[in-house]
């Protein structure tokens, strides 16, 4: 868990019905702060005792430790995008929280944070396409938190605020994680490329992520890694970030193929699958599956 330095002792956010912002600033101090004490109220002599004042209070000056963003001062990105008290504790403490990572905090930023404070402004960044289907959303996660008020007597807004919170901390310490998780297996795949004797191949202990460095191997066809189940995955990479045409698919004589008969084609005995679209193959072990690639190419050049 990280932690900082200064560590503020009380945390005061609106009491009633609660939001994601406050839900999210509340799940980030905690995880930052986790001895902090977490006050909900309205009473504004109760502001003035706390170290962080966030989504209530009429104020915004982080140097007072105020994030109230219900005034002009608040201010909104350049997109357009007018920031909740989320976005603004978010710009305040949120590289902290991702270990000093900027490149993670402004995922999480893109990601995560904007929507939230989009809705929280009322502000639309989707378009229906279909009428009458909307996406189901953070926002409509943790709304549901909040107290039901006709079929069902649930518990009163604060504890129910703090399961909302609980919830909203899982959410944000695993996109944290996975995000990380991202770059780490985006780093093995350049240094397996780097590395590689046939650039057209590379291979990982892994799973990679490989769009987003994709333009960073312009000659890499073929990803090989070990998948969870001891097998191992031979990806057709694409074209590129936003496509999902291979840049080499495998040949169409081996797609949907029942194994012995992919076999047999492919005179790789541990071959498994291939896929239809002609982009993911399996083979039982690290050799079959490099065997299958060179044969992919072999068969196409």
């Amino acid at each position: 868990m990280v932690t900082m330095s200064g560590k503020p002792k009380r945390l005061i956010t609106h009491s009633g019905q609660f939001h994601t912002d406050d839900v999210f600033v509340t799940a980030l101090l905690l995880q930052l702060f986790p001895d902090a004490e977490v006050i909900r109220s309205r009473d504004e002599a109760v502001f003035g005792t706390g170290d962080i004042v966030y989504d209530v209070g009429k104020i915004y000056d982080p140097s007072r430790g105020r994030y109230d963003h219900h005034q002009e001062q608040a201010g909104r990105r350049e997109s357009g995008i007018v920031y909740s008290s989320f976005g603004l504790v978010w710009k305040e403490y949120g590289v902290a929280y991702c270990d000093g990572n900027e490149a993670v905090a402004r995922i999480i930023e893109q990601k995560l944070v904007t929507p939230i404070d989009a809705n929280d402004n009322g502000q639309a960044i989707s378009v229906p396409s279909y009428e009458g289907v909307y996406p189901f959303t953070i926002d409509d996660i943790i709304g549901m938190y909040n107290p039901l008020r006709w079929l069902h007597d649930d518990g009163d807004y604060d504890a129910q605020f703090h399961t909302a919170v609980q919830l909203a901390q899982g959410v944000l310490s695993r996109l944290r994680d996975s995000i990380q998780d991202s770059f780490a297996s985006q780093k093995a795949l350049l240094d397996a490329y780097a590395h590689a004797a046939d650039k057209r191949i590379a291979v990982t202990k892994k799973p990679t992520e490989v769009r987003e460095v994709i333009d960073q191997c312009p000659e890499l066809l073929y990803v090989i890694s070990e998948r969870p189940e001891k097998t191992w995955s031979i990806l057709a990479v694409p074209e590129g970030a936003k496509s999902f045409t291979p840049r080499r698919p495998f040949p169409m004589t081996w797609r949907g193929k029942p194994a012995a008969e992919l076999s047999a084609i492919t005179s790789v005995p541990d071959v498994l699958f291939c896929h239809v679209n002609g982009f993911y193959a399996v083979a039982q072990s690290r050799e079959g599956a490099i065997a299958l690639a060179q044969n992919a190419l072999a068969t196409m050049d």
